[in-house]
């Protein structure tokens, strides 16, 4: 498949008072629909741009408009305020942005989110009925073994930490063979520090999941990577995060030959198509 690169845009949201960066890519004709990118823990939104195989290339090439924001306390958005990092303040202000999308764009908004963005995205979900659907990757509610405690052991008074590229390489992408040559020094470049108030939230999440999973009511799509270092992706995984979403339609999905960061492997294109597949199909 061919893709006209579209023009990516930086612009500013602002929402529930504050300013948030964002990337913005449209189609050349009327649009389809308008997906909000929300990105994980230790990226920033270039994560959804990291070139021709990421959904700021491929989506407005589909038809659709493509908003990726600077969550709090990352990249364009680094200044917002210590007290707002938590899930819950976070959560309001990408609720915030999102309505206000939605009014501005008056297109249906579907949520896209990766690791911890997908758990905001899910809690934006669980709190709100604007947006259509929510396609997540990168979380669970079963820890690789060790993972949790690690996390557990960084928080700190710290303001944020900064993990080494080497190591954040190493839980982020699958075996060797599965991505790029060139995916190690990329992850390093798009590496920021964590907010310390996330960390706190992240290692806790598996406790809100149940809470959070039942409160959504729009379809969800989980994808879980085979290779995933951070969260299991074994059938007993799987049932475990399934069973809470008791009120929407729920589907999985397990991707072989990828790590924790789909976006940064070899079959990045084939994911971001199936993402748009689940689009059409909440927007049908």
């Amino acid at each position: 498949m061919t893709t006209a690169t579209a023009p990516v845009e930086s612009i500013t949201l602002v929402a529930d008072g504050v300013s948030l960066a964002a990337r913005i890519a449209r189609p050349a004709g009327v649009s389809r629909a308008l997906i909000l990118a929300v990105h994980g823990g230790t990226y920033d939104s270039e994560y959804f741009q990291v070139g021709d195989d990421s959904l700021l290339t491929i989506a407005p090439a589909l038809g659709h408009t493509v908003v990726a924001v600077d969550r709090p306390g990352y990249g364009g958005s680094a200044d917002v305020a210590a007290d707002r990092l938590g899930f819950d303040a976070q959560a309001k202000i990408l609720t915030a942005a999102m309505d206000g999308l939605a009014a501005s764009f008056d297109l249906p908004v579907v949520l896209v989110g990766h690791s911890i963005g997908g758990m905001l995205a899910l809690l934006v979900a669980a709190s709100s009925s604007t947006p259509r659907g929510v396609e997540v990757s990168g979380l669970g509610e079963l820890w690789q073994p060790g993972i949790r405690e690690m996390w557990g052991g960084l928080r700190g008074d710290a303001p944020s930490i900064a993990l080494p590229p080497e190591a954040h390489a190493g839980v982020m992408l699958g075996p060797e063979g599965t991505y790029p040559a060139s995916a190690i020094a990329r992850d390093g470049e798009l590496l920021r520090p964590m907010p310390m108030p996330e960390l706190y939230d992240v290692v806790d999440w598996a406790d809100r999941l149940p809470a959070v999973g039942a409160a959504v009511s729009a379809p969800v799509r989980l994808t879980f990577a085979a290779h995933d270092n951070i969260w299991r992706s074994d059938d007993e995984a799987v049932a475990a995060v399934a069973r809470h979403f008791t009120a929407a339609p729920f589907a999985t999905a397990l991707m072989a030959g990828v790590g924790h960061s789909i976006e940064l492997h070899h079959l990045a294109r084939a994911y971001v198509l199936s993402q748009l597949s689940f689009v059409e199909q909440v927007i049908a």
